[in-house]
């Protein structure tokens, strides 16, 4: 996927579910991107990264990193054999880790899978965003689409979401996850103000032209087709899924359908909820 193209409606957080080849258990993946981490390079790599909790939300916690290099290989050529595409997380606890990691992966034999790279900033200033960005862009092909999560609650977001996009990033993931400290945070149903607010307040500040406007990807708080309707109405183009799916799975499609005004084959008519 190149800087510039269409967004898919729906994306999956890369960390919600433990191994979202499971997910093609439900339904076909053939019209969503298949996320591939946290890939992280340093210890801990190896067990992923998932939102723990109990009932409608879950802590997002640094106890439970990521992924390593080479479980994200495996991954990855299992999207390539099964001509699915991927977007791929990587982090890193140093503004080059996160491009060493993309770069390796993007660069080896299962790359060709690999539709956009996505660089977690929640938390960072805008110089940050723009060297860690600026360094990806380097280290991955030319036009690969680059995603920026940013939070809404960052003091600054026009100006996270302005460096971002100088660095490369073709799109920005408006996260509404609340920090808890200690590099917590707060995911879940209860967090979809605070992702509507941040894409009104970067839809506004596009209109204002004060930072380069790419698409915004809404993450936080949707849980169902009308809770989706509803951030892309504030700005939105596309929203992400993440412990929503804890639940039921095939939410993933229910939204997809409702959004794209499709019908999944094989679904039976009473699956299909009016949303109109």
């Amino acid at each position: 996927m190149r800087r510039g193209d269409r967004l898919p409606p729906v994306w999956v957080a890369a960390g919600a579910i433990d191994d979202p080849r499971g997910l093609l258990r439900f339904g076909d993946l053939g019209s969503v991107l298949v996320p591939v981490g946290p890939v992280v390079g340093g210890p801990g790599g190896g067990r992923s990264a998932q939102v723990h909790g109990m009932g409608p939300g879950g802590v997002e916690h640094d106890e439970a990193p990521g992924i390593g290099l080479v479980e994200a290989v495996d991954r990855l050529r299992w999207c390539a054999t099964r001509d699915l595409r991927a977007v791929l997380a990587v982090r890193g606890t140093t503004p080059g880790e996160p491009a060493t990691l993309a770069g390796r992966l993007c660069r080896g034999l299962e790359g060709d899978a690999v539709a956009a790279v996505e660089v977690d900033l929640r938390g960072a200033d805008d110089q940050h965003c723009l060297r860690v960005l600026a360094r990806v862009r380097e280290e991955t092909p030319r036009d690969l689409l680059l995603l920026a999560p940013l939070s809404a609650l960052q003091p600054d977001l026009v100006g996270c979401a302005r460096g971002a996009v100088a660095g490369g990033a073709g799109a920005v993931v408006v996260c509404g996850s609340v920090p808890l400290g200690g590099g917590r945070w707060w995911a879940g149903s209860s967090t979809a103000a605070t992702s509507r607010a941040g894409v009104r307040t970067l839809a506004q500040a596009a209109d204002e032209q004060r930072w380069p406007a790419v698409p915004l990807v809404a993450a936080g708080g949707v849980h169902d087709a009308p809770s989706a309707g509803a951030v892309l109405r504030e700005g939105a183009r596309a929203v992400q899924l993440g412990t929503a799916l804890w639940a039921d799975p095939t939410l993933l499609w229910a939204v997809l359908d409702d959004l794209t005004g499709t019908e999944r084959p094989g679904a039976r008519p009473d699956d299909q909820e009016d949303h109109g």
